[in-house]
């Protein structure tokens, strides 16, 4: 009884109010709500102009300093103009040498990712599930990631001689222990109680590994896939550059004796745009298959 009579209280009070032009209760819980979400999708506005616009200023404010300084009496003969580089960069995607360069130099980058990532992966997430052969392996691993990487392209020189297969082979020293090791850290961090309640309903050790291990360590794997693909491009640069120069390292070692800077930074340039798109792509992809897993992906269709 003094519920009701409580409610038919509230209830007078707020027809009351609504008599007097006074919002009532849930009427000023709703404008709460609505000025709430009015003032975040301000703020989120706000958030995206300044995620966007101020890269733009930086960007722009950085290529009229640069034409400022390349340009003009005092201008560098070993810098060139932007508007230099932006030509160079348009007549190298019109060369075939460049393409041909791109082919050569990558082809052998594409066979290092393919074999780093297809033996890199599964590797790291297995030692990472078994403690006996993380403890044997991890030291080796440990060391490929702390000791100067180059140090081992005389070493491969020697042993496969100036071949394809040697730049294969030093990109996969370059690329390897940065894809397994976080692989490796994502699978021995995965949740214990996520594995025990895996096993407790009857999961397969298969089903284990699809259903919790792989997409505990999503966000592991693209981490070492976004390392390798990186040190990949950089040990590509390096072999070409110091041991073999063929490919791309030809093509900069030829602008740099025929002294063409602007094909030089051209060149340069694009070969890392190439590596930040690839990355970028990489990054777009995780978060898809993150939100798949985190809505319950396979599991629940």
């Amino acid at each position: 009884m003094a519920a009701l009579e409580n409610a038919d209280a509230l209830g007078n009070v707020d027809a009351q109010r609504g008599e007097s032009g006074e919002p009532s209760g849930g009427e000023a819980v709703a404008r709460s709500n609505t000025d709430l979400a009015t003032a975040w999708r301000r703020r989120r506005a706000r958030d995206r102009v300044a995620a966007i616009g101020l890269p733009v200023v930086i960007g722009v404010a950085f290529i009229l300093f640069w034409q400022l300084k390349t340009s003009g009496p005092r201008s560098s003969v070993l810098i060139p103009s932007f508007t230099e580089f932006i030509r160079a960069i348009g007549s190298l995607l019109t060369q075939s040498a460049f393409w041909h360069a791109v082919w050569v130099s990558e082809s052998a980058l594409l066979v290092a990712l393919a074999i780093s990532i297809g033996v890199g992966i599964p590797f790291g997430l297995y030692v990472g599930r078994h403690p006996n052969l993380d403890a044997f392996t991890s030291g080796y691993l440990d060391i490929a990631i702390v000791s100067p990487t180059a140090v081992f392209m005389p070493l491969v020189i020697v042993f496969f001689g100036p071949t394809f297969w040697a730049r294969v082979v030093v990109m996969i020293v370059f690329a390897f222990p940065y894809i397994a090791l976080p692989c490796r850290v994502g699978a021995a961090t995965v949740p214990p109680e996520m594995i025990e309640m895996s096993r407790s309903y009857g999961t397969s050790r298969f089903g284990t590994w699809r259903d919790v291990v792989v997409p505990a360590s999503v966000p592991a794997v693209f981490t070492g896939l976004r390392q390798g693909v990186a040190h990949a491009f950089t040990g590509m640069f390096l072999i070409e550059l110091t041991f073999l120069a063929v490919g791309i390292g030809y093509l900069l070692v030829g602008f740099e004796e025929d002294f063409h800077p602007a094909y030089v930074f051209g060149v340069s340039m694009l070969i890392v745009l190439e590596a930040a798109a690839v990355i970028g792509v990489l990054q777009y992809v995780q978060h898809r298959l993150s939100g798949k897993w985190r809505s319950g992906g396979r599991a629940r269709t």
